[in-house]
C-alpha cells in the first residue's frame, strides 16, 4: 500500500486530518471511472462524492468529469450537480481535478463566472482554491483578467495550501506575460498581501538571480 502521508497533511491539525486512504493510485481511479462511470446513476455518484474514502471520492469525481465532457447537451446539469455536491471536494488533488477542466471550462463557455465568484467569496479554502485554479483555463485561452483579479482576493490570510495555488497560477501567467505578472507581484508583495512563498513559486521559472533581486527589491 502506498504511503499518501507524503502528499497530504493527514496528521492531527493538517488539512487532510481524518481523510481515509486505502492506496489506490490515480491511474487506477481514472481507469475505473472511464470503464464504469457512464453507467453510474446520480445517486451513486452523489454518495461517492461524499464517501469517507478519498479514492472513492476521486473516482466519483473523475466519473462526473467524464459525463460532463461526453454528455455535451447536459453540461449545465452536470455543472450544477457538482456545485450541489461539492462538500467532498476537500483536498488539493480533488480540487485540481475539476477546477479548470469543469468549473473554468464552464465559466468560459457560458460567459458566467458567478459560481467562481461565489466560491472565491466562500470561507472554504477548497472553494477558494477551486476559483483560483479555475483561472488556468482562462490563461490557456489567453485571458488573464480573472487570474489577476482572483489571486489577491484569495491571498488575504491564505493558508499555505492556497498560497501554493496562487503562486502556481501566477507562474503559469508569468510564462505567457512576464512583465504583466511581475508588475502585479510587485504591487501585492510590497503591500504585504502576497507572501514570499507566493512570489517564489510565481517566479520559479525565472533565473535564481532575477528571483532573488525581485524579492529584495519589493519585500515589504
Amino acid at each position: 500500500m502506498s504511503d499518501f502521508s507524503r502528499y497530504f497533511q493527514t496528521f492531527e491539525g493538517g488539512y487532510a486530518e481524518g481523510d481515509l486512504f486505502v492506496g489506490v493510485m490515480v491511474p487506477d481511479r481514472r481507469a475505473v471511472a472511464k470503464k464504469e462511470g457512464m453507467g453510474w446513476t446520480k445517486e451513486v455518484l452523489a454518495s461517492g462524492l461524499v464517501h469517507p474514502c478519498h479514492e472513492v471520492r476521486h473516482t466519483a469525481l473523475f466519473a462526473v468529469l467524464l459525463r460532463y465532457h461526453v454528455e455535451r447537451a447536459n453540461r449545465q446539469d452536470w455543472h450544477a450537480f457538482l456545485v450541489a455536491h461539492f462538500e467532498g471536494i476537500n483536498n488539493w488533488d480533488l480540487v485540481d481535478t475539476c477546477a479548470y477542466k469543469l468549473f473554468g471550462r464552464h465559466a468560459i463557455d457560458t460567459s458566467d463566472t458567478s459560481v467562481l465568484l461565489e466560491f472565491l467569496d466562500d470561507d472554504s479554502v477548497w472553494k477558494k482554491r477551486t476559483a483560483v485554479v479555475a483561472t488556468l483555463q482562462f490563461i490557456i485561452e489567453g485571458k488573464y483578467e480573472e487570474t489577476l483579479a482572483y489571486c489577491p482576493v484569495a491571498a488575504a490570510d491564505a493558508p499555505e495550501i492556497l498560497q501554493k495555488a496562487i503562486g502556481w497560477m501566477l507562474k503559469l501567467l508569468w510564462l505567457k506575460q512576464p512583465e504583466l505578472t511581475e508588475d502585479h507581484l510587485a504591487v501585492h508583495f510590497s503591500s504585504g498581501l502576497y507572501t514570499r512563498l507566493i512570489v517564489r513559486i510565481a517566479l520559479e521559472k525565472a533565473s535564481k538571480a532575477h528571483r532573488a533581486d525581485f524579492i529584495a527589491s519589493f519585500a515589504p
